[in-house]
């Protein structure tokens, strides 16, 4: 099915009746419901992630590159941070810390959900340390 629709509205609007969702919708949907304001950015050639700010760096979050494909399509999450300076686009290894990785037996719900509690706990670590405050 070809993608049709803006990203924002792939990820947050009412879908019509037998549309198929996005795969980064629902793991959207459950981080903004822990109040991690990702939001979609164009990583290039097509391809989609969700991207998380901090003062320090990105999170940046796909399924094998992408989050706009069909759900049924999913494989396995991957959430990863970015120090800054660098960027997800020259980061060195030393400066990309894997903070999630989806094994790829986990149902899509499942996979979604771990993600998100990852992703919060890591997030709420962070701050514990540093003290940064997430813009919503």
């Amino acid at each position: 099915m070809p993608f049709t629709r803006t990203i924002n509205s792939a990820l947050t609007d009412p879908l019509p009746d037998g549309e198929t969702p996005i795969a980064g919708r629902a793991a959207y949907q459950a981080r903004r419901r822990r109040g991690l304001p990702f939001v979609p950015v164009h990583t290039g050639g097509g391809c989609f992630a969700l991207s998380l700010a901090l003062p320090d760096g990105e999170v940046l979050v796909a399924d094998d590159g992408q989050i706009a494909h069909d759900a049924a399509d999913h494989g396995a999450w991957l959430a990863c941070f970015y120090a800054a300076p660098s960027s997800p686009y020259d980061a060195d290894e030393d400066d990309m810390t894997e903070v999630y990785l989806g094994d790829g037996t986990l149902s899509f719900a499942d996979d979604c959900t771990a993600l998100a509690d990852t992703l919060a706990r890591w997030v709420a670590a962070r701050r514990a340390d540093t003290g940064f405050v997430l813009a919503s």
